[in-house]
């Protein structure tokens, strides 16, 4: 009887263990839920200023920019620069490439005496940069949607898995008490 007693008392533990670590679980599970609202509204938010940098820089790279005359126009100039010109969102081979074609046409047009094109150029360039940044953006966020999406899933197989491990144990401890009341009844 004192074996069987036991086994039931060590089962118990199991399960009040088991138990707290699905409970625990399921807080994760949670905090997940609010961090995939959370990284699909950042998301959509750096998608959309991704493209909507695209027809302002569009404008921007038709046009010669005079001088900064205020300190606030060094600094609205300076942060244009370096976070939304085109091409400076964008990364890899295909910035280098658009960034060196660019280049090449540029020179190529003032070579002969052509600058009245290279507004076109800049705008082209400019668009073809600015929608690799947009399609970065998007990529990037859809790959972190697939992270969340692959944690969630192997979060819910390890809150099932617990929970058919305590559904066991309740069917031994069962089993257990059965035959613990079997032998005080006979005893």
């Amino acid at each position: 009887m004192s074996n069987l007693a036991q086994q039931f008392s060590i089962l118990g533990q199991k399960q009040l263990a088991i138990l707290d670590g699905v409970d625990l679980l399921r807080q994760a599970q949670l905090d997940l839920s609010r961090a995939r609202a959370s990284a699909s509204t950042w998301g959509t938010i750096a998608v959309m200023a991704n493209v909507t940098l695209i027809p302002l820089n569009c404008i921007v790279n038709g046009l010669e920019l005079k001088a900064a005359n205020t300190v606030y126009q060094v600094v609205v100039r300076q942060l244009y620069e370096k976070f939304a010109k085109s091409g400076t969102r964008a990364e890899g081979n295909v910035k280098t490439g658009l960034s060196l074609l660019k280049q090449a046409i540029v020179q190529e047009l003032k070579r002969k005496a052509m600058t009245d094109m290279v507004p076109g150029v800049n705008v082209l360039v400019g668009l073809a940069e600015d929608s690799l940044a947009a399609w970065q953006a998007m990529q990037q966020v859809d790959a972190g949607n697939r992270e969340i999406n692959t944690q969630a899933i192997r979060l819910q197989t390890t809150i099932s898995a617990a929970t058919s491990q305590l559904l066991q144990i309740g069917v031994k401890r069962a089993e257990i008490l059965a035959r613990m009341q079997l032998v005080s009844r006979t005893a």
